[in-house]
């Protein structure tokens, strides 16, 4: 059996080492008064409060506090699910469940811990991570004593997290850590780790030389040497632990320990006249005065604290034979345990203290109430015993329905990501084939007005070259013509009127023949200035495109505008445009100068254009160099003056 000492001063130094902080009761709500402005101040970013908040050591261990830092948390909280953040739930939840331990309300650590549970896996920090396995620990240690190996497991986490994130600012909750993990080496008699652990306290304590590591190393002596006493029947153990416990005694009455501390002082009196008690000449002067100090301290409420004072008082009057005094102080301990809280300390206790009574009945004679009070104890075996597999039934389905919330969280997040990338393939098939078609679309008309403009020259070409010849036979006709007056003028000097008349003739039929020509001319002429009147057609052709894609843009700024002004554009405003380049102007070089000539914006061109702003800005470089003109020159004002010529 586990001693009753070595669980006291386990579960009471667990809650002692809860708060680092040694400011007094008005320093503490005016900070957490200071840190409560900060959680609600709307400028403050949510990593910074959850810094600050942090770094306020052991502010989540102030049980006495708690009217106050439950509004704290669960602000910060609130704020941290809006943001999702994941490391800020996780340390609301890990702190509102350190809440909730000091106040030994067991369901509401429950509650909180599965709720961090949720989010160990999406936490990237593990500064709350070793937090979460240190109090998981702490639960399991006080509400499932016998599940030792699942505390030391959940331990040896938290110490790794605690390693990894470094241990500055963090001592007391490793001094927390080793402590326990010690004593359940004591527990299970295992030298070599308890010796393993208290080596790692006294690095701590070479470290960090603090009242709090001394109590702890000291805490570990009063459990070891109680130990060894239990194996040896060896009295000066006893006297060290005594001693090392009073050593503990006196950091606390020295006020070099926190406040929350009160219990454990309180206990530590209490083992102090058990371990007394023990000793084959026991002073009861001074294990009375113990007891009425502890008597004093515990608060009335305390109903496992009172009930320990009585069951030690009914110990030492058992011991000194006096029954009857024993057996009343006794039932009065087991009234305190009937009205108290149901928990390992009370089934701990009140099996020490029914057997006590079976000895005293035992000794008096009355077998039938010794009797009673082992089927008592008896029922209350079977009770931890069902409870004991009722918590492992729930904790076994609980474990079933996590597993298969992680199947379907598995499996929804796998269809969740198929979804994703089936949407985004076919996203992308779709703007690949957009931009294919938008890709080909203007390569075609481009090829198209390419085609055009090869047309168009060629046709001039062969005009030019036709009238080139025209011109040519018009001249030799012409050259013929005098030729022929003057051999008429020389027939008649020499008399030769037959050779007249015949020449008379041949002039008459070249007359025909050269006003044939000149019809010809004119009709070339005539093409040629048809030639010149394409380009009100090509005017128009690129007024109408213009019209067209204009209004097919919604982004358009000042669309009605812009159409006004092509209506009002001159018919030969191509033709006028072309004479004053000094090179050929392309039909995409004419529909820029036409919309910078109706006071199209820059970004208005680039969005009709689909092109960048700096390729518009090239453009209008490009059309000043055509038409000759400065860099001071303003492109848009010349094009604009010819628009109603």
């Amino acid at each position: 059996m586990k001693s009753l000492l070595s669980v006291f001063f386990l579960f009471a130094t667990t809650f002692a080492f809860a708060s680092q902080s040694y400011s007094a009761t008005s320093d503490n709500d005016s900070r957490i008064d200071s840190l409560y402005s900060i959680v609600c101040d709307p400028d403050i970013a949510f990593y910074q409060k959850l810094k600050i908040v942090d770094d306020f050591d052991g502010l989540s261990f102030y049980a006495e506090y708690s009217p106050k830092l439950f509004p704290l948390f669960n602000d910060l909280l609130e704020q941290a699910k809006k943001i999702s953040h994941n490391d800020g739930i996780l340390f609301c939840y890990n702190s509102i469940a350190d809440l909730y331990i000091g106040l030994w309300d067991k369901e509401h650590v429950q509650i909180y811990l599965d709720s961090a549970a949720m989010y160990i896996d999406k936490s990237s920090d593990v500064r709350y991570l070793a937090p979460y396995y240190r109090m998981k620990a702490q639960y399991v240690q006080r509400y499932y004593p016998d599940h030792s190996p699942e505390t030391v497991n959940y331990y040896q986490k938290s110490l790794s997290y605690y390693e990894k994130s470094g241990i500055k600012g963090r001592e007391v909750d490793l001094v927390i850590i080793l402590h326990n993990l010690t004593i359940d080496g004591f527990q299970r008699n295992d030298s070599a780790y308890v010796g393993k652990n208290v080596l790692r306290m006294a690095e701590l304590k070479k470290q960090f030389n603090t009242p709090v590591v001394d109590f702890s190393l000291m805490d570990i002596q009063v459990n070891l040497y109680s130990l060894y006493f239990k194996n040896t029947s060896d009295e000066k153990y006893l006297d060290s632990a005594i001693y090392y416990a009073k050593e503990c005694l006196e950091l606390y009455e020295n006020n070099l320990l926190p406040k929350s501390l009160n219990r454990v002082a309180v206990d530590l009196y209490v083992a102090i006249a058990e371990l007394m008690n023990k000793k084959k000449n026991p002073d009861i002067g001074r294990i009375d005065s113990f007891l009425h100090i502890a008597g004093a301290k515990y608060n009335l409420t305390d109903t496992i604290g009172l009930a320990r004072i009585f069951h030690t008082e009914a110990q030492v009057l058992y011991n000194m034979n006096m029954i009857d005094s024993a057996e009343i102080v006794a039932l009065q301990a087991q009234e305190q345990l009937e009205s108290g809280y149901k928990g390992y300390y009370y089934y701990l206790l009140i099996k020490n203290n029914i057997e006590l009574l079976c000895d005293i009945y035992d000794d008096r004679g009355d077998y039938k109430k010794a009797i009673e009070y082992n089927d008592l104890w008896t029922k209350k075996d079977e009770e931890i015993r069902a409870n004991e597999v009722k918590e492992l039934e729930l904790q076994y389905e609980f474990e079933s329905k996590e597993a298969e919330i992680e199947a379907l969280k598995s499996d929804k997040s796998y269809q969740e990501n198929l979804y994703r990338l089936f949407a985004l393939f076919c996203f992308l098939l779709a703007l690949t084939i957009l931009f294919v078609w938008l890709l080909l679309r203007l390569k075609k008309r481009d090829l198209n007005n390419h085609i055009a403009l090869i047309n168009t020259e060629k046709e001039d070409a062969k005009l030019k070259l036709k009238l080139k010849e025209e011109q040519t036979v018009k001249m030799q006709l012409e050259q013929y013509e005098v030729l022929s007056d003057f051999h008429l003028k020389e027939m008649e000097l020499m008399g030769r009127s037959k050779d007249l008349d015949q020449l008379q003739k041949d002039k008459e039929a070249l007359d025909r023949q050269v006003e044939l020509f000149r019809q010809k001319v004119k009709a070339y002429e005539a093409m040629a200035d048809k030639d010149k009147e394409s380009d009100y057609d090509t005017q128009s052709v690129v007024v109408e495109d213009l019209k067209r894609l204009i209004n097919k843009q919604p982004g358009l700024s000042s669309k009605d505008g812009y159409i006004r002004n092509l209506e009002q554009l001159s018919k030969s405003y191509i033709e006028i445009l072309r004479g004053k380049s000094d090179e050929n102007l392309s039909i995409s070089y004419l529909k820029y100068c036409i919309c910078f000539a109706i006071g199209m914006e820059i970004s208005d061109v680039a969005e009709y254009f689909c092109i960048e702003q700096s390729s518009v800005h090239m453009i209008r470089y490009r059309l000043k160099k055509k038409f000759g003109l400065g860099n001071d020159d303003d492109l848009g004002l010349f094009l604009q003056k010819y628009v109603s010529s």
